[in-house]
């Protein structure tokens, strides 16, 4: 199978897909493909996985050829070994030089020695660790394979912005609104980011899966200049290294010797130590701004703002929900939303109604809060929803959350739209007066949904909703498809179907494991705590961070 798309982004008339380390653009008019860009370890991972094949397709023609030659062919029975073994007197004449031997050899291994064992013992043992089969490195050999995790633009759209996890990079690219794009900068964060946002002073605000908050700017400039270093240590400051006076010309016995290539030894070390943990404290060179901090893996950040002063919003894997002031009182504290028993994967604020908020995460709802006073309007099950299609279900882990607004001749309508991971459906429901979430409906899918995105509507056309699914084996089944969205009684259903035109860039892809998929793509799951003790309850109320 292929690694499907599994990050999708609406920019005008653009739409930018993710697949895997690759991030794609193609026309919202009639899915053509407009342009690409990739991560450099992309080729390093189709190098890595191309040399292990041709490996194994060597292996394989060599053991078929030994196979002919001993005959195991079809033709003729197999040739009869020969067996090859010392009578038992030459091998106890030999078993002196032999023992000496090994003795000598394991002195030179790494943690292994011999003592007080005979011969013919470690004979044996050496045999036996020789019949041991050898474990397959292949996996180790192939790079992180590049996984574009986060992609998000600003208001006009004139910058993108992406995120690649494995090496905690953000990307910033500016788009010219036709699909084309250019890099800007390539930041590497300290931690690996879980949530981004760009808020409308162009400042990226990231939160990370150590529970920390940064902001820098999304046009990074000039890099300040570095402070000059003192001439003696700061207290607490590792002390220097020091060198020998003497050198080999001025000693003369081996004694002394000795003991000034073991000093000169040590120098090195200590000189190498050192240099290893200048680097590993050296700081980024670029402008970050530390702003708030949880104990806890944040899952999800997005930007709010209420009579005209703006909030950082932060969702955790400890069911908290905090509200934050935005720059430069991030560190003021204005509340918490409280009622979650799970993890929280998801948030989202209606444009249309700037003080709901919406969160979902493992819980079996989804909750409506009034986030600037921190109070719970209403729950809404999603879990009974699923089981529509998946009688089975005991539980769902929400991945996706948005809201769209769908215009009507009686005025614009609210709609919330929701995916939970390994689930084969898009859930919708209209977003009321009385901030209820009423009139549910179900959009089946081919595959599983890992992203979904919405074309706003047009005059004549109703918006759109672009699914990026995973179809597993499914050769038959697109990974991206346009969904047309049709109203009855105000009820979401699919009107027509369009597929983009990736059949090129499909065939460019390398084949994968179904595992390597489920181990990139699918993580929400993972977040939900496991009981320590048999009988323990998950999710009580921990207090203020």
């Amino acid at each position: 199978m292929k690694i499907p798309y599994n990050v999708l982004h609406v920019s005008g008339n653009v739409l930018f897909a993710a697949r895997g380390g690759k991030l794609h653009s193609f026309s919202l008019d009639d899915g053509t493909h407009l342009s690409t860009w990739k991560h450099l370890d992309v080729e390093k991972v189709e190098a890595a996985v191309k040399t292990i094949a041709d490996e194994a397709a060597s292996k394989s023609t060599v053991s078929s050829a030994l196979e002919v030659a001993e005959g195991g062919g079809d033709d003729e029975p197999p040739a009869k070994r020969q067996r090859m073994e010392e009578p038992k007197d030459e091998v106890n004449k030999t078993a002196g030089n032999e023992g000496a031997q090994e003795s000598n050899a394991a002195e030179g291994s790494e943690g292994t020695k011999v003592e007080g064992k005979t011969n013919q013992k470690g004979k044996k043992n050496k045999n036996k660790q020789n019949s041991q089969p050898r474990k397959d490195n292949h996996i180790s050999r192939v790079p992180d394979r590049p996984v574009i995790t986060h992609l998000t633009s600003t208001a006009d759209g004139a910058h993108l912005l992406a995120i690649t996890g494995h090496d905690k990079v953000i990307w910033v690219f500016e788009h010219d609104g036709k699909g084309q794009l250019t890099q800007l900068s390539r930041r590497t964060m300290p931690k690996r980011p879980s949530s981004v946002a760009i808020a409308p002073d162009l400042q990226i605000i990231c939160a990370d899966k150590f529970g920390d908050v940064y902001a820098l700017p999304l046009i990074e400039t000039t890099p300040p200049p570095s402070t000059p270093q003192p001439s003696s240590p700061a207290p607490g400051a590792s002390k220097p290294v020091l060198k020998p006076a003497a050198n080999t010309t001025t000693v003369h016995s081996k004694r002394n010797l000795r003991a000034l290539v073991n000093q000169q030894r040590q120098m090195e070390l200590a000189t190498r130590s050192k240099s290893e943990n200048d680097t590993k404290t050296e700081g980024p060179s670029f402008e970050l701004t530390l702003l708030l901090g949880h104990v806890s893996m944040l899952t999800s950040l997005i930007l709010g703002e209420s009579e005209g002063r703006r909030y950082i919003l932060t969702s955790d894997r400890d069911e908290h929900i905090r509200i934050s002031r935005y720059i430069p009182q991030a560190y003021v504290i204005d509340g918490f939303c409280f009622g979650h028993k799970e993890f929280i994967s998801a948030m989202t604020i209606p444009t249309s109604r700037g003080e709901v908020l919406i969160s979902g995460g493992g819980d079996e709802e989804l909750f409506l809060w009034d986030w600037k006073a921190a109070k719970l309007l209403s729950k809404t099950s999603i879990l009974s929803l699923a089981r529509e299609i998946a009688p089975e279900l005991t539980k769902v882990a929400v991945s996706g959350l948005q809201t769209f607004v769908y215009p009507t001749e009686a005025g614009n309508l609210t709609y919330v739209a929701a995916i939970c991971e390994g689930i084969q459906a898009i859930f919708s429901w209209q977003l009321t007066e009385d901030n209820t979430l009423n009139r549910p409906s179900v959009i089946q899918l081919p595959g599983k949904p890992l992203d979904v995105a919405f074309k706003p509507a047009t005059i004549g056309q109703p918006p759109s909703v672009i699914a990026a699914v995973d179809a597993g084996e499914q050769a038959q089944v697109k990974s991206l498809a346009i969904y047309s969205l049709i109203m009855t009684d105000e009820k979401l259903a699919v009107g027509t179907t369009a597929f983009v035109s990736d059949g090129e860039l499909e065939a460019e892809e390398l084949d994968v494991d179904g595992k390597v998929v489920q181990g990139l793509l699918y993580n929400t799951e993972n977040l939900r705590k496991q009981p320590t003790e048999p009988g323990e309850e998950q999710g009580e109320d921990q207090g203020e961070e």
